[in-house]
This record gives structure tokens, sequence and C-alpha cells, in this order.
């Protein structure tokens, strides 16, 4: 049930933001390989970005096969995150399997690399990597992650 709520709020989440938009649609890029696999997000639901307010960080992606969310807080400027099983979320859900931090050697890195801001958001383009795993351990090793965000 939490994963399907996850699901419903990573797919709402443009529909949110897209009120903020200029024209109505948010647009960005989001890509990465699992082991080996290329994926790669629709252009209206890839989208990295911070509430300068709250400091809080979100990164977001979905198509067809795949739909991700990662959030951290602390969000600063330009720099490495780490999440793992004590700092952030993150989940990809991949053909219809979930993986997420489980183990102490599970972890997500970001490199945020460049920061726009838009109004009250700040738009985040950058690289992440990491290794995840499913509910039976099976790994999922993320390479060639990358995001950037043009618009909310």
């Amino acid at each position: 049930m939490k994963l399907y709520q996850h699901i419903l709020l990573l797919l709402l989440i443009p529909w949110l933001l897209s009120a903020v938009s200029r024209d109505g649609r948010s647009t960005g890029t989001l890509r990465f390989q699992a082991n080996g696999v290329l994926y790669t997000a629709d252009s209206t639901h890839a989208r990295g970005y911070a509430v300068k307010q709250t400091s809080m960080a979100y990164i977001n992606g979905a198509s067809n096969d795949m739909v991700i969310g990662i959030e951290w807080q602390g969000m600063k400027g330009p720099g490495i995150y780490a999440i793992n099983t004590r700092a952030g979320k993150a989940e990809f859900s991949i053909n219809h399997k979930s993986y997420l931090p489980k183990q102490a050697d599970d972890y997500l890195k970001i490199t945020v690399r460049a920061i726009k801001q838009q109004g009250a958001f700040l738009l985040l383009s950058g690289s992440f990597e990491g290794q995840l795993q499913d509910r039976a351990g099976n790994k999922l090793k993320i390479t060639a992650g990358s995001f950037e965000t043009i618009s909310l």
C-alpha cells in the first residue's frame, strides 16, 4: 500500500508543480542505467528541485517502465549529497519492482552541479549513482544517472 501511495504522489507532483509554470508544463531530462539497462524519463515527468525556504530537495522521474522518487533535507547549494538507510529517501520502481536502500552498503550519491532559481523553487541539475535492493535482496546498480530541470 505504501508503494502505491508513493507512486501516486510521484504522479501527482507534476500536476501540482505545473500550476507554478508559465506554460502549464514542467520540462526536464532524467536518465540512468540500472544494471546496465538505460532508462529515460518523459520530459514532462523529469525534475530535480528544492524548496528554498525549507531546504528540502527532490528528484522525480517517470516513464512507462519506471518511476523514481528521491528526497533529502539540507539542500544548501551545489555539492554532493548522500542517501542511505539513515538519511533521505530513495525509491526506484522499475518494471513494477521496487528498490530502496535496505542494507548498510546501499546508497545513492547525488551530485548537484548547477542551480537556477524560479520563484520559491531552486531548479537542480546534476548526476547520481548508487546501489539499492528489492525485498528479496536483489541488488540494483545505478550508474550514469543525470538530471536537468528546465522549468517547473
